[in-house]
């Protein structure tokens, strides 16, 4: 999997800029708020057809302008393919995605074209943060390779907020017997449906990611340190494969109920489920220190990795973005490690080359990133793959 040139037009602070990459370590070099984490967003974008930051695509367009367009080369197992993403806010908002000159109707049609890792210091959040920064860990990491599990995704989405106007209304004319509702039903009965299927799929996965996770971890700590990933179900009840999803969901359907009208939304589904991580059996968000909530996070991008190559056959693209100042000597060494051992094309922002200069095993490129300006600046040893 590469990415081997990028365009970029009115987006986040470059006007018009385009660069060619290499196939091994593409490195951009300079100050901060000179636009380098804006490439790898750009990168990111052509992966998912959308920032990985929160942001609204109004908010990526170059001040004064009306529009942004990213353009980029890929190339994968099937072949060499050319993908554009505009958005445009002229008489009315709109976003056109193109792949190969063919115009996709929906962001999850890109699932699998361009396959991507990112870790930057915003990751942290998939231990720290909410319930909803571990799910949108996993969802992001299945959707790309599943486009099926992208559309459901989706779906269940324009379902929920569906239901969720229903159950306000219903709020509104205080109905006594909300569960003999018959419209009511209808969205329950088909919300069942989607969400055991995104569940099932979070299970598999799940049933992969695990223990290459764990196999990374024991390798940063020595044979140390033991994590756990595990599926919680509305928050607090602990679920496996093996389960009858379509009767959890159900249940939870019924006896959630009154608190759904009562708040005016939905208080069951796989868009209240979380995951658990433990280490060494205690739990890492409480009580972990931050070394090893960032080896976590660290043990998690390297399982990714693995997890992309089994299921697609091809290693993703790797994102860092100001991480390897977030990082001990001896964590930053072990990542630049694989990065040199392994087939990946990889992507570094950094504000310069220190620890960078002798990982003479892969070819790298060097840009220079200056207030919204690209300038590839050498190209360094030789491609060993």
């Amino acid at each position: 999997m590469l990415i081997t040139s990028l365009a970029l037009q009115n987006y986040r602070n470059y006007q018009q800029e385009r660069c060619d990459f290499c196939p091994g370590i593409n490195l951009f070099l300079g100050d901060n708020a000179q636009g380098k984490t804006n490439l790898i967003e750009a990168i990111y974008y052509l992966s998912i057809g959308k920032a990985y930051r929160p942001v609204k695509d109004d908010q990526l367009i170059y001040w004064g302008r009306n529009q942004f367009t990213i353009r980029g080369t890929l190339e994968n197992r099937q072949g060499a393919a050319k993908v554009e993403i505009q958005y445009q806010t002229d008489e009315k908002k709109s976003k056109t995605i193109k792949l190969g000159g063919l115009i996709l109707k929906k962001n999850e049609d890109l699932s699998g074209c361009l396959t991507s890792v990112l870790f930057s210091p915003e990751n942290m959040s998939i231990i720290k943060g909410s319930p909803q920064e571990r799910r949108h860990f996993l969802d992001y990491d299945i959707s790309q390779i599943s486009r099926g599990y992208a559309k459901n995704l989706a779906v269940y989405q324009r379902l929920l907020f569906q239901r969720n106007n229903l159950l306000k209304r219903l709020r509104e004319k205080k109905i006594s017997h909300p569960d003999k509702n018959s419209e009511l039903e209808l969205w329950d009965s088909q919300l069942v449906e989607v969400g055991g299927k995104i569940i099932e799929k979070r299970l598999q996965t799940l049933g992969k990611l695990n223990p290459l996770t764990r196999l990374m971890q024991r390798k940063l700590t020595l044979g140390q340190e033991n994590i756990e990933i595990r599926y919680l179900f509305n928050r607090k009840k602990e679920i496996y494969h093996s389960m009858n999803l379509t009767e959890l969901l159900l249940e939870a359907r019924q006896e959630a109920l009154e608190e759904d009208l009562r708040y005016g939304t939905t208080q069951w589904g796989p868009h209240r489920d979380d995951l658990l991580i433990t280490l060494n059996g205690i739990l890492l968000k409480q009580f972990g220190s931050q070394g090893q909530q960032r080896t976590t996070v660290l043990a998690l991008k390297l399982a990714e990795l693995e997890f992309f190559r089994g299921e697609s056959g091809e290693y993703p693209i790797l994102l860092l973005d100001d991480v390897m100042s977030e990082l001990d000597e001896n964590r930053r060494q072990q990542l630049l490690e694989l990065i040199q051992e392994k087939s990946i094309q990889c992507f570094i922002t950094a504000t310069d080359k220190s620890g960078l200069e002798k990982m003479e095993k892969r070819q790298m490129k060097f840009f220079e990133v200056r207030q919204g300006k690209i300038i590839s600046r050498e190209i360094q040893g030789e491609v060993k793959e």
